[in-house]
């Protein structure tokens, strides 16, 4: 692994832009940086028109020895699909409010082709410290890793101010530890066709792990939300009107909701298991549809703290299984089982063995049998006194 900086502004794959920190000093890079590579713009600004691959990507200052210059930025242009892979982490120095160029990585609204993503993107310790800032409207084809909040204020993990269509993100959305760090911040409207990964809230207050602040198009959300310890901290903060959003996971409240609606008109669609905290109810919203599986469970909590359940139709709270209930008996809260067991009639049963709520009782009780024997023993014996033998039969 070996420390690259940007020593002037140019292109990712031009070699004379690149210096390398040798162990004692920095010298003239021979190759360029890889995926074993920790790269530094340097306060120099870095134009990525191919794919590029690195260990992490940086814009922040580092101490002596390396000494490294704050700022700078990784700028994404031309009209090629590119990939960039690797951590990407915002600046450790406060920036500006709303300034794209606040960004460690920046896709300018220039850049055509397609992006994808490989890695976790970062906010940075700095306020407004972003890790990557979207301007372009083409698709994002894929992003896999998480987007995670950072630890100073309005530190986001991944800024999208264009209208994008994302069709498939994979990786959890997590608050960050300062306030107001959101993990993916959604400020235009845009289309996103799958998200499979968990959205939790941070330690920070409003850390939310997802931030839609634009009328937006959502058709998949698979994952759990759970709400941060942070105030307010939600894990999935809706600010704007849509048509529907649709989860399927748990939701757990903690300090903050799991989901948080703020919009009237905007519709929740929830499929899986919801837990509320101590009366914070898990899902806030005006409009709220619940699917329910055979396994739907929603947690309350009485006044003196104790948890409560309500539980969905094919639940089974307790009740015994079909397979232990006389057959075609039907049972449950919504009749939704049937028993299964075959219970044989007494008469097809042997003598003395329980079935059903009896025993079987034979016509002849063996001591009747043996007593009716001796009489014919007995019987036979005085005949033999009369009738001659060979007169028998």
């Amino acid at each position: 692994m070996a420390n690259y900086k940007a020593v002037a502004n140019g292109n990712a794959d031009t070699l004379a832009i690149w210096e390398i920190w040798d162990g004692a000093a920095w010298v003239a890079a021979d190759s360029l940086p890889t995926t074993t590579d920790d790269v530094y713009t340097n306060g120099k600004v870095v134009t990525v028109t191919t794919s590029q691959s690195y260990n992490s990507w940086n814009r922040s200052s580092v101490a002596a020895p390396l000494s490294i210059t704050q700022g700078g930025q990784f700028q994404i242009d031309g009209g090629n699909d590119i990939l960039i892979s690797g951590e990407i982490y915002g600046t450790n120095v406060h920036q500006s409010v709303g300034n794209p160029l606040s960004a460690c990585v920046n896709r300018l609204a220039t850049h055509t082709g397609t992006m994808s993503i490989i890695g976790n993107i970062n906010g940075g310790s700095g306020q407004y410290a972003i890790g990557f800032y979207n301007n372009a409207t083409s698709t994002f084809t894929s992003i896999v890793g998480n987007q995670n909040g950072g630890d100073y204020w309005w530190a986001y993990g991944f800024y999208n101010n264009a209208s994008s269509t994302f069709t498939s993100i994979v990786g959890n959305q997590n608050g960050g530890g300062g306030n107001y760090n959101y993990g993916f911040f959604n400020n235009s409207t845009s289309t996103f066709t799958s998200i499979v990964g968990n959205q939790n809230g941070g330690t920070g207050a409003n850390a939310y792990g997802f931030y839609n602040n634009a009328s937006s198009t959502f058709t998949s959300i698979v994952g759990n939300q759970n709400g941060g310890t942070g105030a307010n901290a939600c894990a999935f903060f809706n600010n704007v009107a849509n048509s529907n959003i649709p989860f399927q996971g748990n939701a757990y409240a903690s300090n903050a909701a799991a989901i948080y609606n703020a919009n009237a008109t905007t519709t929740i669609i929830y499929t899986g298991d919801i837990y509320n905290n101590l009366g914070l109810m898990a899902i806030r919203s005006d409009r709220l549809f619940l699917n329910v599986t055979p396994t739907t469970v929603w947690e309350f909590s009485d006044f003196g703290g104790n948890s409560q359940y309500l539980y969905g139709a094919g639940v089974n709270t307790g009740h015994p299984i079909p397979a232990d209930v006389r057959e075609d008996t039907v049972y449950g809260p919504d009749d939704e089982f049937e028993g299964t067991l075959v219970v044989p009639s007494p008469s097809n049963v042997a003598r003395g063995v329980p079935t059903d709520d009896t025993v079987w009782t034979a016509d002849f009780e063996l001591t009747e049998v043996m007593t009716a024997l001796r009489v014919v023993n007995e019987w036979v014996q005085k005949a033999s006194k009369f009738i001659p033998h060979d007169e028998w039969f």
